[in-house]
């Protein structure tokens, strides 16, 4: 009897704590290994551009085009290569001048003072942007500095690119 009486005060104490305490609906479970995969809605995260804070599905709906974010380190030096091919790109640069592309450059791993010092030196036409809390940004985007994704006007995962396949910090 009292196993049965336990039993039951236990099923009662969780229901309580169901209604008590519900899940959060914008708690957000990462996994790099199954978010943000070719034909699936990226995540969105969050980031600070013109000294506003900003989200990806936010810009896509203002900008009205396909997003390229670039997640790079202002002091990674594969990171620096690759800025300067994105820079030097015609097709990039003439889909960004079509207005037909948005790229989004999101420093990660850094200071706003930091992030200011690398603004200098990127493109105005870019979307220069830090992140401020990075959560979604390193679960689900982030194998490694650079990291490229092509993201749709409706939010899709296009194309994904990552330039190193080893361990790191992000993993």
């Amino acid at each position: 009897m009292k196993t049965k009486i336990g039993h039951i005060a236990y099923i009662f104490l969780l229901s309580a704590l169901a209604v008590l305490c519900p899940l959060d609906a914008e708690s957000q479970n990462y996994d790099k290994q199954s978010d943000n995969q070719v034909g699936e809605k990226a995540i969105d995260f969050t980031f600070v551009a013109e000294n506003q804070e900003q989200s990806l599905y936010r810009l896509i709906e203002s900008k009205g085009t396909n997003v390229l974010v670039l997640f790079h380190s202002p002091e990674c030096e594969v990171c620096a290569k690759t800025k300067k091919k994105l820079k030097k790109s015609k097709t990039i640069n003439r889909l960004l001048d079509e207005g037909s592309l948005t790229l989004l450059a999101v420093a990660v791993e850094t200071d706003s003072l930091v992030w200011q010092q690398t603004c200098q030196k990127l493109p105005q036409k870019w979307v220069n942007a830090y992140c401020k809390e990075c959560e979604a940004i390193v679960k689900s985007y982030i194998y490694t500095v650079p990291t490229l994704f092509l993201i749709g006007k409706d939010g899709r995962v296009i194309d994904r690119e990552f330039e190193h396949n080893e361990k790191n910090s992000y993993n």
